[in-house]
C-alpha cells in the first residue's frame, strides 16, 4: 500500500509540473519601438517588465500579456513585422530581469541558429543598439534560471549582459548571440566596458553545440576584460572571443584588454574555460592577456581552447600573453591528460606568463608554437612559457602520465624561460624542439654549477647530466654518462632523441626516450649506463636531471652523430624571420 501511495504521489507531482510548464506565458514582442504605453504594441522594454512582474503591459489588443509566476519560466519571443534586421534602440536602461525568462531572438521569423562546427552561419534579426542609453548596463539578471539567446547587442556603454547585480544570478545561460558586433558578426561595434559580467554561480556562456556559440568582440575599455567572471562553477565554452563569426579575423582593438578576466568581480572558483568534449573549446584573441587569472581565482580549468590563433589553429592572430597571472591564483589546470584537453597557445608574444605567486599550476598536454596537431609551426614571438614565480603545491610542466607531455616548438625565444629566483618547477616528459632559443633556459645560456654551493637561482641552477657516450644503432640508443650535483641525493634523469642539435650544441628534447634514477655519492657524483632505449637512427641524445624538490635542469649538451661545433641556424626551420 505504501508503494502505491508513493507512485500516486509521484504521478501527482509530475502532473503538477507538466501543468506548470504548460502554463508558462509566451510574451511576443511585435514592435521595434521602446515606448511603454497602452498603444496596442508590445516592446522589449514592456515584455521584460511583464515577465518580471507578471502584469500585462496594457489592456489594448497587441500589448504584452502577463507573465506567470515562478516556478514557470516565461518566454519572450519576437514577431516584429517586416523583413531583415529589426533594430531596437532603448533610450534608457531596461528593467532588471527579476524572474527567470527565456529571451529568444531566434523566434523572429527568418532567424536561424548556427549549424557550423567551424565558423558561424547564424542569421540574427533582432539587434539591440545601446547608443542612446548613456552609461548603463543593458540586460541585468539579479535572478536565476534565465536564457538569453539569438540577439545582436552592440554599442552598450556598460555591460551587454550583467549576471548578478544586487544579488548573485545563478544557473543562467547566454548562448547563440553576437555581442559587440554588427548583425553579420564581422564588424566590431563595441561599447566602453566589459561585454559580459558575472558574479553568480553555475552560469554558462556558450556551450558545446554550434547553436550555443556566442561571437563576442573584444571590449573597448582599457584595462577591462571582455568577459569578467566571479562566482563559483561558471562555464565558458564554444565561443569566439575577440574574433569574428568566421573564426579567422580579430575583432579586438589595440588596447590593454583581457579576453577572460577572473577575479575583479570577486572570488572566481572552479571556473571551466573550454573542456575536452567536442565543441567545448573557445577561440580567444585579446590585446593584453587572453585569460588573466587574479588572486581571487581558484580551481580554474582551461582546456581545449585555441588561444592566439584562428579557429583552425594554423594561423596566428596575435595578442600579447595567452594566460597570465597576478596576485597568487591557485590550483589551475592548463590542459590535461585526457583526449581533447590540451590547448593551443600560439601566435602570441608569450604563451604563458606566470608571475606574482601562483601556486598549484599543472600545465599538461598543450601545444605551444604549433597547430593542434603539434606539427605545423605557428610560433610565439617570444618564449613559450615564462616563469617568474616558484612552482609550489604540485606545480608541474608535463608529467609522467600518458598524455601529460606538452609540445613546445618553433617559438622565437626559449621554450621555457626562468627568471632568477627559487622556482622548483618539475619539467618532465615534454617534446621541446626547434625553438630559436634554448629548450629550457635559466639565464639565456647553458649553466653548470658546483654541487651544494647554495644556489638559489632558477630551479636552484640544477646541473644537467653529462653524456659521455651515445650510440644509436638499429633503432636502439645506448647511453652512458655522469651527473655532478648535490651529494647523497637521488635524481630522475630523462633522455631525449633529437633530429638535430641546437646551434649552441645543447640539444632540446624532441622525443622522450625514457628515464632512470641515480643517487650521488658524498662528493655529489653519480654515473649511469650503459642504458638502452628505442630511438630513431641518426638521432642526437640529450638529457635532464630533476632533484627531489622538483628542480629540473636545462638540457644537456648533445651527444650523437651530428657534430655540434658545425651546427648552425640552417639545422632548424626558421619560422621567425
Amino acid at each position: 500500500m505504501k508503494h502505491h501511495k508513493f507512485l500516486n504521489l509521484t504521478a501527482a507531482i509530475a502532473a503538477a509540473l507538466a501543468a506548470s510548464a504548460a502554463a508558462a506565458a509566451t510574451i511576443t514582442v511585435n514592435s521595434a519601438g521602446d515606448a511603454a504605453l497602452d498603444d496596442g504594441s508590445c516592446t522589449l522594454r514592456e515584455a521584460i517588465v511583464s515577465a518580471s512582474t507578471n502584469l500585462a503591459s496594457g489592456a489594448s489588443s497587441g500589448e504584452c500579456i502577463a507573465g506567470d509566476a515562478l516556478p514557470t519560466v516565461d518566454t519572450i519571443a519576437f514577431a516584429i513585422p517586416g523583413s531583415g534586421v529589426h533594430t531596437i534602440q532603448p533610450a534608457s536602461y531596461l528593467h532588471d530581469i527579476t524572474e527567470a525568462v527565456v529571451i529568444d531572438g531566434y523566434t523572429q521569423p527568418g532567424a536561424s541558429p548556427n549549424t557550423l562546427a567551424a565558423g558561424d552561419n547564424a542569421v540574427l534579426l533582432i539587434e539591440i543598439d545601446g547608443s542612446l542609453m548613456g552609461l548603463a548596463d543593458l540586460l541585468k539578471l539579479p535572478s536565476s534560471g534565465s536564457t538569453i539567446r539569438g540577439l545582436v547587442i552592440n554599442r552598450i556603454s556598460g555591460s551587454n549582459i550583467y549576471i548578478g547585480t544586487t544579488t548573485p544570478g545563478d544557473d543562467n545561460r547566454v548562448e547563440g548571440n553576437f555581442l559587440d558586433t554588427d548583425p553579420s558578426g564581422t564588424v566590431m561595434l563595441g561599447g566602453h566596458y566589459s561585454v559580459i559580467r558575472v558574479t553568480g554561480s553555475t552560469n554558462t556562456i556558450g556551450g558545446t553545440t554550434p547553436a550555443a556559440r556566442n561571437v563576442i568582440a573584444g571590449s573597448v575599455g582599457s584595462g577591462s576584460g571582455t568577459l569578467m567572471i566571479g562566482g563559483d562553477s561558471n562555464v565558458v565554452q564554444g565561443n569566439y572571443i575577440g574574433v569574428d563569426a568566421t573564426g579567422t579575423v580579430p575583432l579586438q582593438l589595440d588596447e590593454t584588454v583581457h579576453g577572460i578576466d577572473l577575479g575583479p568581480q570577486g572570488p572566481a572558483s572552479n571556473t571551466f574555460i573550454g573542456g575536452d568534449m567536442p565543441g567545448a573549446g573557445n577561440v580567444i584573441v585579446a590585446s593584453s592577456a587572453a585569460i588573466d587569472l587574479g588572486g581571487a581565482a581558484t580551481g580554474t580549468k582551461i582546456q581545449g581552447n585555441s588561444i592566439g590563433t584562428d579557429v583552425t589553429s594554423t594561423v596566428a592572430l596575435g595578442g600579447n600573453v595567452g594566460i597570465a597571472t597576478n596576485n597568487g591564483p591557485a590550483d589551475t589546470l592548463i590542459g590535461g591528460t585526457t583526449t581533447g584537453a590540451g590547448n593551443v597557445l600560439s601566435g602570441l608574444s608569450t604563451a604563458v606568463y606566470l608571475v606574482d605567486g601562483p601556486t598549484g599550476f599543472v600545465i599538461q598536454g598543450n601545444r605551444f608554437g604549433t597547430d593542434r596537431s603539434g606539427t605545423v609551426p605557428v610560433p610565439n614571438r617570444g618564449s613559450a612559457i615564462l616563469l617568474h614565480t616558484p612552482g609550489l603545491n604540485g606545480s608541474i610542466i608535463g608529467g609522467t602520465d600518458p598524455g601529460a607531455a606538452n609540445t613546445i616548438a618553433y617559438n622565437c625565444g626559449h621554450g621555457i624561460a626562468f627568471s632568477f629566483g627559487p622556482n622548483h618547477w618539475p619539467i618532465l616528459g615534454n617534446s621541446v624542439h626547434s625553438n630559436n632559443g634554448l629548450g629550457i633556459s635559466f639565464n639565456g645560456s647553458p649553466s653548470q654549477n658546483d654541487p651544494g654551493d647554495g644556489d638559489t637561482g632558477a630551479n636552484d641552477m640544477q646541473n644537467y647530466p653529462v653524456i659521455t657516450n651515445a650510440v644509436v644503432s638499429n633503432g636502439t640508443a645506448t647511453i652512458s654518462g655522469t651527473l655532478n650535483s648535490t651529494p647523497n641525493t637521488t635524481f630522475r634523469l630523462e633522455f631525449f632523441a633529437n633530429a638535430t642539435c641546437d646551434s649552441t650544441g645543447y640539444g632540446e628534447g624532441q622525443n622522450f626516450l625514457g628515464t632512470t634514477d641515480v643517487t650521488t655519492d658524498v662528493n655529489g657524483d653519480a654515473s649511469f649506463g650503459p642504458l638502452s632505449f628505442p630511438a630513431p637512427d641518426n638521432a642526437d641524445i640529450t638529457s635532464t636531471a630533476t632533484d627531489p624538490a622538483g628542480n629540473t635542469s636545462e638540457f644537456s649538451q648533445c651527444a650523437g652523430p651530428h657534430d655540434h661545433l658545425f651546427a648552425d641556424d640552417f639545422d632548424v626551420v626558421d619560422t621567425c624571420g
